[in-house]
């Protein structure tokens, strides 16, 4: 997002959808390793077949070489963003700054012989630049009347603790990350329950995979175009649906159940596309990542007691029952996404120079008005 400030949810949604790419090739490689025969599981939907467990210690010595090996080349590859232009902390400090460029171009204008009408117009904006830059700086009610010039770049994360757009977001967050987590994990356990084909599933899963990542930079290339709330409202929606339906699968056999988990699959770009891209647009790019990770924390951290309720609800009250959870929790989300307000937090400041005209800070800058 700092390379791409201008397309900052379609840039997260390309990045991501790496990750999201990844079952595509290792869904069928895993379940070549761990059950080269296609036995069926057992009635539970877990297999016990001792053929197959006691290949599982040998495979995570695999697959940790593995992924230790790419994040070693990630890491080879990482660097910094260049910055062209300065670091400006708030903008409010620069009123000073543009009255001081202004004097400069106006003073450099005069020495080169420009017509004198120029000069005037010139000096006359310095010294209304100079004028409104003193009582801005001087007055100690600059922020009440110029609230404009009070606003921020950005928002620090011991700020965003006090704004309630933060906890917003950590509803729809959680919300989401549930059934993601959820259906990343038991989508075949589920699935195993009424179609005896372990290859067929995994198979499934790379599909699902695919099309999750397509999703992800066409989801990006959306919510840069039109908004957060509306893209995300369609994922929301269409998440809760799906779960309250995905009990009815077995009537529609291994086609329903692609279709219905490739749908699931495509909404996982809550989470990973849309909510980071807003968080940098709501809370400015400065501190996204820390923000992001504090949002993560808090949503992740609720996780903790899922293993737990779902071992005693699936057991007891059965896949309808644990799929109508996980809807309402999504319910609960697109609820919140619908509340959530429309305005970007981190707007351009402007500051008026007479009754008739406004510019924005970097329009005076550049002298363009």
């Amino acid at each position: 997002m700092e390379w791409f400030p201008n397309n900052k949810a379609l840039v997260a949604g390309i990045v991501s959808s790496g990750a999201a790419f990844t079952p595509v090739l290792m869904n069928n490689l895993h379940t070549f390793f761990m059950n080269p025969n296609n036995l069926e599981p057992d009635d539970d939907g877990y297999f016990y077949n001792s053929e197959i467990l006691d290949r599982v210690p040998t495979f995570f010595l695999i697959l940790g070489a593995v992924q230790g090996g790419i994040i070693f080349i990630g890491l080879l590859l990482y660097q910094e963003p260049r910055s062209e232009t300065p670091k400006v902390e708030h903008i409010s400090d620069r009123p000073m700054r543009v009255a001081q460029i202004k004097g400069n171009t106006s003073s450099a204008s005069i020495r080169k012989g420009s017509d004198p009408g120029d000069k005037a117009c010139l000096s006359t904006f310095q010294e209304e630049s100079s004028v409104v830059s003193e009582d801005i700086s001087t007055s100690p009610k600059a922020d009440e009347t110029q609230p404009s010039l009070a606003k921020v770049t950005f928002v620090t994360p011991k700020e965003a603790l006090k704004m309630k757009e933060f906890y917003l977001l950590i509803i729809i967050f959680t919300s989401s990350l549930h059934s993601t987590m959820f259906l990343n994990s038991f989508y075949k356990t589920y699935g195993q329950t009424f179609i005896d084909d372990d290859t067929f599933l995994a198979t499934s899963g790379s599909t699902s995979a695919v099309v999750h990542s397509l999703l992800r930079v066409i989801v990006g290339r959306i919510q840069d175009k039109i908004s957060y709330k509306l893209t995300c409202l369609i994922l929301m929606g269409l998440k809760t649906i799906l779960l309250f339906t995905l009990v009815a699968t077995p009537y529609g056999g291994k086609v329903m159940f692609i279709i219905w988990i490739c749908g699931l699959f495509a909404t996982f770009s809550v989470e990973f596309v849309c909510i980071p891209a807003t968080i940098s647009e709501v809370f400015g790019k400065k501190h996204t990542a820390m923000i992001y990770g504090m949002a993560y924390f808090v949503a992740g951290g609720t996780l903790l007691f899922w293993p737990l309720m779902l071992k005693l609800i699936i057991p007891h009250f059965g896949w309808f029952a644990t799929f109508s959870l996980m809807g309402s929790m999504t319910f609960i989300g697109f609820l919140v996404v619908m509340v959530f307000p429309e305005r970007y937090l981190t707007q351009p400041a402007k500051t008026t120079v007479s009754n008739e005209e406004e510019i924005t800070f970097d329009e005076a800058v550049l002298g363009q008005k």
